[in-house]
């Protein structure tokens, strides 16, 4: 018996109709055909499935797609089931609060981008995003960053995303995060003050942080390569990216700075325009981070203050 037989049974009981015939005459149809229909013997055309649609106060496209279902060989039965609960998810969407279908609206976006194995996110969405991504990771996240002064107090990603980090080490994701600096930053004695105090901050939620200076990095030809494998992908000059439990990737497309406040002298913060994920797994082996930390040469685990500074006046002595 198909799906659709048990709506004609529902009009016959809904109007009172005793026989095939009188189902027929209701519908606008020969006997034969509602007879056949009602055995689901015969799938409806679009114009009836309206039709008997608008006598149980259906909506139609409910109709059209069990219609479709009914037809369909098992093989595709499930694609079409998994249409109709889309639909009727949609079709019973409040139109209030506007939050409501707003969401219903961006989670529309983000299945239909699921095909193509990215998802792509702007602005505060992009952050919020990174966070839920923190979230879900159950085992690994290896990450690189440049753009490593957006982790110091008062910029986007503290201290939601840093508080997610440390819930996650707390629950034995193994965290480890690479930040890049280069010797125009260190130059500042202020630079060298927020850089120890986010790699503090980074350390003490339970993250095992490393650092590295562009000018030594850059030298060896495994880091050019993933540079320009990067590059190719669209990611912003200033490397932002993670790989979580190695299998989902988040890399920055974009920055842009953003003032907070409309009284008083505005704070300038910087944001992750635009944020691609994704789980393609040529992405995946070309735009790993985790060969990054075996670079021991160029790449070294913070230690402390003390440590650091050390191994900075080494590089400003190399290349004085």
């Amino acid at each position: 018996m198909s799906e659709i037989s048990a709506y004609l049974e529902a009009i016959k009981e809904r109007f009172d109709l005793s026989s095939d015939y009188a189902l027929a005459e209701k519908l606008g149809i020969a006997q034969p055909d509602a007879n056949l229909i009602r055995r689901g013997l015969k799938i409806p055309k679009p114009e009836l499935c309206i039709k008997i649609a608008k006598l149980l106060n259906k909506n139609p496209v409910e109709l059209l797609l069990i219609a479709q279902k009914d037809k369909a060989p098992s093989s595709a039965k499930e694609y079409w089931t998994l249409a109709l609960t889309a639909v009727d998810v949609m079709l019973h969407v409040p139109k209030s609060p506007k939050y409501i279908p707003r969401k219903v609206e961006a989670i529309g976006r983000e299945l239909r981008q699921l095909e193509t194995q990215t998802l792509t996110y702007e602005g505060a969405e992009a952050n919020a995003e990174a966070v839920r991504l923190v979230q879900t990771a159950e085992h690994s996240i290896d990450a690189i960053m440049e753009r490593w002064n957006i982790w110091k107090i008062g910029e986007a990603l503290y201290p939601n995303y840093l508080l997610a980090n440390q819930a996650a080490a707390k629950r034995g994701v193994v965290i480890r995060r690479l930040l890049v600096l280069t010797q125009e930053q260190l130059q500042q004695e202020s630079v060298v003050t927020d850089a120890i105090q986010v790699m503090d901050d980074q350390h003490r939620a339970g993250i095992k942080i490393f650092y590295a200076f562009r000018e030594e990095l850059e030298r060896a030809p495994a880091f050019q390569r993933f540079e320009e494998d990067y590059r190719r992908q669209g990611a912003a000059k200033d490397l932002n990216a993670a790989m979580f439990d190695r299998e989902i990737l988040i890399f920055s497309q974009s920055y842009g700075q953003v003032q907070l406040g409309v009284i008083g002298p505005p704070t300038p913060i910087t944001m992750i325009n635009q944020l691609e994920i994704t789980w393609k797994p040529g992405l995946l082996r070309d735009l790993d981070p985790a060969p990054l930390f075996d670079m021991t040469r160029y790449v070294f685990e913070y230690g402390g203050p003390q440590a650091f500074k050390i191994e900075l006046a080494r590089l400003k002595r190399s290349v004085a």
